[in-house]
């Protein structure tokens, strides 16, 4: 008999996990320490405010992967840590940008989850190919905003240094390069992508690689990387490819005066 009720009083416990509210708590305060967030609370319990009273008895989410955001994380550095992609953890937070704050709770995807595969697309650079060859030469190299170093770099930067190995000069900026070059309707391999991030003009720009992806110097990611220019983010902020068909002409040097 002992021994049913004891099984019993297991399997309930299992079945649901529970917290009682202990003075000076906070939903906040149990999201952290239980690996949740205050609105995954909310929504299992049915609350409509944020008061707590003490002895009160919330249900905790089971099985539900977690992470409470350190100092130095990146949604990118996450991504790669926890085997999934910066959309995902994006479209699963309901995060509109890819920010992230020190002690935010994270959702994570469940344990083996594949990423969505990108899009199919029949052209794309050729493995051989000297613009990509160059471009997977900058993997990795941190950003920096105004950088352009063998040691670190910004968007501009990046996009200038990958063409200069093929012999054509870019501008500097990323507006001068967006205002350099003609517009391309859809973007093939090699065309320079632009975006928006401020909601106003042009203020980002990476290097579309083809099958739905582009290689930029990312200022969340921290470093030179290659991501899927289909994710919401990008294509909410997306502004547009521009098409380089050759070196722009330097403006005239001023004539003297006789």
């Amino acid at each position: 008999m002992r021994r049913a009720f004891l099984l019993a009083f297991l399997g309930l416990a299992l079945a649901q996990a529970t917290y009682t509210v202990a003075p000076g708590d906070t939903l906040y305060s149990i999201a952290r320490r239980h690996g949740t967030t205050v609105e995954a609370l909310m929504r299992l319990n049915g609350l409509e405010s944020f008061l707590l009273q003490p002895g009160q008895v919330l249900k905790l989410p089971s099985g539900e992967r977690t992470h409470v955001v350190a100092p130095g994380d990146t949604l990118f550095s996450l991504a790669r840590r926890y085997g999934t992609t910066v959309e995902a953890l994006m479209r699963l937070n309901g995060l509109s940008s890819p920010e992230i704050k020190v002690g935010q709770v994270l959702r994570l995807p469940e344990e083996g989850e594949a990423p969505p595969p990108p899009p199919p697309e029949p052209e794309a650079l050729d493995p051989e190919s000297p613009l990509l060859r160059a471009v997977l030469r900058y993997l990795g190299v941190p950003y920096k905003y105004g950088a352009n170093s063998p040691l670190a770099l910004d968007c501009s930067a990046f996009v200038a240094q990958v063409y200069a190995e093929l012999g054509v000069a870019l501008p500097r900026t990323t507006k001068e390069q967006y205002q350099a070059f003609p517009p391309a309707e859809a973007p093939r391999p090699g065309d320079l992508v632009f975006f928006s991030f401020g909601g106003k003009e042009v203020d980002h720009v990476g290097i579309y690689l083809g099958r739905g992806v582009f290689a930029h110097a990312s200022s969340y990611g921290s470093r030179v990387v290659i991501e899927s220019l289909e994710a919401p983010f990008y294509r909410k902020v997306y502004r547009g490819a521009r098409r380089v068909m050759a070196s722009p002409e330097p403006p005239p040097a001023p004539s003297a005066t006789p």
